[in-house]
């Protein structure tokens, strides 16, 4: 039986491999792309290098909708960018632009999914001077597919 693919990993990469770090102002390199596996342990990184992009699994990871006699059916996977800059709020903005460009571009690109886009971004008011942080949500597609029993 083959390999379920992992969704963030796959997310990671395909950022990771579109990225264009000149479509976002002022920066010189890609983002920091970290993928997280842990739930509520703590993530060192360093905002005064670079822009920092944590990658995660979103909430539910998988949901599984079934078509007809149960044979076939929809998978969706959500995974989760969470965005920081120390820049500014323009950068935060100029860094969810830059992801939806390359989901946009990349909508059928991907290998183990038919379709990924963008669903939502959201940007806390935290208490944390000159740091900027959202979360974009992901969803990942497969639809109409043979479901193994």
């Amino acid at each position: 039986m083959p390999t379920e693919p992992v969704p963030v990993e796959e997310v990671k990469d395909k950022l990771n491999s579109a990225w264009t770090y000149s479509n976002v102002a002022n920066t010189t390199a890609n983002p920091v792309f970290v993928e997280v596996n842990g739930d509520g342990e703590r993530i060192r990184f360093n905002t005064q290098i670079s822009d920092t992009l944590l990658i995660r699994p979103g909430t539910p990871a998988m949901t599984e909708n079934f078509i007809g006699n149960y044979k076939y059916g929809n998978r969706y996977y959500n995974v989760e960018v969470e965005l920081w800059t120390k820049n500014e709020r323009q950068r935060l903005y100029d860094l969810m632009r830059e992801i939806r460009r390359v989901v946009h571009a990349n909508k059928h690109g991907m290998t183990n999914y038919q379709r990924w886009q963008v669903t939502s971004f959201v940007e806390p008011v935290i208490a944390t001077a000159n740091v900027w942080t959202g979360t974009m949500t992901l969803l990942l597609e497969n639809n109409a597919i043979l479901l193994e029993t």
